[in-house]
């Protein structure tokens, strides 16, 4: 997954192997994390099925090239992740 950022002139690229988010996934749902997440905000992320997003993850290998956000701010700011 590559992740571009346009800001006020200046260009970023971040590249964000599908095996990392996937990392990500599983840290986000240890219980060392969960603990430091605020009491008001964790019932927005225990609502999400980290089994499912996995296998979503491991289902977007097959579509290299798709663009999954396309954002422009107002101020000239863009945001553009790619599978």
């Amino acid at each position: 997954m590559r992740v571009y950022v346009k800001a006020k002139g200046r260009k970023f690229f971040i590249p964000v192997p599908l095996c990392i988010a996937n990392l990500g996934i599983s840290i986000m749902q240890s219980s060392l994390v969960q603990r430091h997440i605020p009491e008001k905000d964790r019932k927005y992320v225990n609502m999400l099925d980290y089994n499912a997003l996995r296998k979503c993850i491991s289902d977007l290998r097959e579509y290299k090239g798709l663009k999954l956000v396309e954002v422009k701010a107002k101020d000239g700011t863009e945001v553009t992740v790619i599978i």
